[in-house]
């Protein structure tokens, strides 16, 4: 349905229409800065310069039954391929859902069929498009939400339209950014300069800010266990005081645990009270909080957005929030939900984090937030709620000094909103099929390109005990700089792939910054092509961190990486440094699953079975040296730091004690700490034999 303010016959007018109202507003403002004093009928994408902002002057904006104010049509610049980012659900959990389709033209979006392993045709609230032009140039397109305003992307009629809406039944009067936009040679430039010019929007500044601004949580760092995947909602005191006995005499060194959904005062799905299910959990939180020790230094506990899956209950018993809930009607749907005022989302979001922390909790996943919209459809602004429960949300996790993980919250409805949190899921579910592995990787991987900027990723938990693609799962939570957590059955939780990603207490070998794919990656389908599907990562040292992995169902690939892969791991480093510079004596590259190691010179060329990876890193050569660092840790380079190095001596600081690789020319190298075997072609291993308290080693070369 659209919603246009001027009627008009014929749809060459109303493109030349749209395209001078556009083009007249940017010759009568400053470079990049659009302010139309109407709605237009077209955004005509042919006049945007290298980067800018669109934005609606302070009018009345009156949205129609469907609470939609206007679809604005998109004409697009001519491209070479296009990437376009939808919620593949219309309803429950779409903002886990987020996902990229490729597309040549509009028409392959507006008449989308299935293939797995996908599972929906749904198009709109898109929250992202970005086109790689006829220039070689990439286009970033990032529809606004404000406090009251929702901007999406729909499609239909072989065309993308900017849907401007609230979902609900009150005329605006407001000024209204509509899209920020960027172009750049450089993919992950044009997406950053995009977010530069959305988060500091009129409406909306304040509401947005860097990861590098938040704090990532410390127990985020370390390994950890939830209950879902095992137990789904099946959980009662006993398996989860079980469970946690389990880990405690586990020789993993697990740090916190997740205590998911299952065990809420509820009725009919509707939240009765924010406390426990009296059968479930007869002794409510206390023999669960208490088991907290050294061992297990944290525990965290579900929530879900709205209350409960349905809401709130009528029958609540939450007396302190009686005035606070209302009636919420819609098409035939009634929910209870907080009242759309400040001070209603921050009595419930109070109470919520309240009783979380006087629980003994201090991890809180917020569940469902993509739905908050939905619930509130039928009020007066829709938008306007998710803005007050999302910063009320935020307020309150850290009134209470609580870490925060944002569960189905990929939505830009959530996103915009989210000014202090740092970590967010970024898939669907994790399940043991092939299918929903193949989806995951790929939906983790490119849902950080665009969303990277503003959080570290959550991959969800998954199963060491599905060792068909246990080593793949770890590589890519490893790969993903967030947190790694299990969800095994825990007598049944196996640690060949878990060690080489974690230390000895638990912390994480992470990366610098999340791991997204490269640009040849970026806008092939994975799924369909005939290409690799490669992600790249910084680690310290200068060093990258490459996986790649055939997710072709049907064939063997052949792929390379180059030294021209190389820049591209700086790219998501906060702040920024842009593309790093190929060091001046080159690159070695070390196959971490192989364990062996060349001078990048040429492309390094291998094959791929259909769903197998190959993880490989490419260090600096300096002086004649190369560190890759501990052979035992897939991201070998994260465990140690270059403190100084010439042609005759290295010093480095290991993380963790351990032995070591170092690849040196035309040298052989010497330690009182190390034995040094060679391995080949320049690759030594040296075994570790006196330790240091500093972990400060010399090496020096014979």
């Amino acid at each position: 349905m659209k919603m246009n303010r001027i009627k008009l016959l014929h749809n060459s007018f109303l493109i030349l229409l749209g395209s001078v109202s556009v083009f007249l507003v940017a010759c009568n403002s400053s470079e990049g800065k659009k302010k139309l004093n109407t709605i237009p009928e077209i955004i005509d994408v042919n006049t945007f310069k290298s980067e800018g902002l669109i934005m609606l002057e302070e009018q009345d904006l009156k949205p129609n039954a469907d609470g939609i104010i206007s679809d604005i049509k998109l004409n697009l610049t001519p491209f070479d391929k296009g990437i376009y980012y939808r919620p593949f659900s219309e309803g429950i959990a779409s903002g886990n859902r987020m996902e990229p389709l490729w597309f040549d033209n509009v028409s392959e979006l507006s008449n989308y069929k299935k293939i797995a392993p996908r599972w929906d045709d749904f198009m709109n609230l898109g929250a992202f498009l970005m086109l790689k032009k006829n220039s070689g140039k990439y286009l970033v397109i990032l529809p606004i939400v404000t406090a009251s305003i929702g901007n999406t992307f729909a499609i239909y009629n072989d065309t993308i339209h900017l849907r401007m809406a609230t979902y609900g039944t009150k005329t605006e009067h407001t000024k209204a950014p509509l899209l920020a936009y960027a172009e750049s040679e450089n993919p992950y430039e044009a997406t950053r300069n995009a977010w530069e010019l959305a988060k500091n929007a009129e409406g909306v500044k304040g509401h947005v800010n860097w990861r590098s601004d938040k704090e990532y949580a410390e127990p985020f760092k370390y390994l950890g266990w939830c209950s879902w995947e095992h137990f789904r909602t099946d959980i009662n005191e006993e398996n989860i005081l079980k469970s946690i006995s389990d880990i405690k005499k586990s020789d993993l060194p697990f740090r916190w645990v997740l205590v998911d959904d299952g065990y809420l005062d509820e009725e009919n799905k509707r939240l009765i009270s924010f406390g426990v299910d009296k059968e479930k959990f007869p002794n409510g939180w206390e023999p669960i909080t208490s088991q907290k020790d050294e061992k297990i230094k944290w525990m965290g506990i579900w929530r879900n957005m709205q209350g409960y899956m349905k809401g709130i209950s009528p029958k609540h018993t939450m007396e302190d929030l009686r005035e606070h809930i209302t009636k919420v009607e819609y098409k035939g749907d009634t929910h209870y939900m907080p009242k759309i005022n400040p001070e209603s989302a921050e009595a419930f979001y109070n109470a919520m984090t309240s009783d979380t922390k006087n629980a003994g909790f201090d991890i809180i996943k917020v569940d469902f937030q993509s739905d908050n919209y939905r619930y509130n459809k039928g009020s007066e602004n829709a938008i306007r709620g998710v803005h007050y429960n999302n910063m009320a949300l935020e307020d309150n996790v850290i009134e209470h000094d609580l870490d925060l993980i944002n569960c189905i919250a990929q939505q830009n409805f959530n996103v915009f909103n989210h000014k202090a949190s740092g970590l967010i899921r970024s898939s669907i579910d994790y399940k043991t099929t092939m299918d929903r592995i193949d989806l995951t990787v790929v939906q983790n991987f490119t849902n950080a390109f665009w969303l990277g900027h503003l959080y570290w990723l959550d991959q969800d938990m998954f199963h060491t005990s599905f060792k068909e693609t246990a080593r793949l799962m770890a590589t890519c939570r490893a790969l993903s700089g967030g947190p790694v957590y299990l969800s095994d059955e825990t007598t049944h939780i196996d640690d060949t792939h878990l060690k080489p990603i974690i230390y000895n207490d638990g912390k994480i070998v992470g990366t610098l910054a999340p791991g997204v794919p490269l640009p040849e990656s970026m806008m092939i389908d994975p799924f369909t092509g005939k290409e690799l599907f490669k992600v790249i990562a910084p680690l310290e040292n200068k060093t990258a961190s490459i996986l790649a992995v055939n997710l072709n169902r049907d064939v063997k690939l052949k792929g390379s990486v180059s030294i021209e892969d190389y820049p591209f791991a700086g790219s998501m480093i906060q702040p920024n440094e842009g593309l790093w510079e190929i060091p001046q004596e080159g690159i070695l590259l070390y196959d971490s699953f192989n364990k062996n190691a060349v001078e990048l010179v040429d492309d390094y060329t291998f094959e791929l079975e259909t769903r197998e990876d190959k993880l490989l890193q490419l260090s600096p050569i300096t002086k004649g040296w190369s560190v890759i660092g501990r052979p035992d840790k897939y991201l070998s380079a994260q465990t140690y730091k270059l403190i100084d190095v010439s042609a005759e001596e290295i010093t480095i600081k290991l993380i963790e004690d351990g032995s070591i690789l170092i690849w040196c020319k035309d040298k052989k190298p010497v330690s009182k700490n190390f034995e040094f075997k060679m391995l080949s072609n320049g690759l030594w291993e040296g075994i570790i034999l006196k330790t240091e308290k500093t972990g400060i080693y010399k090496i020096t070369s014979r």
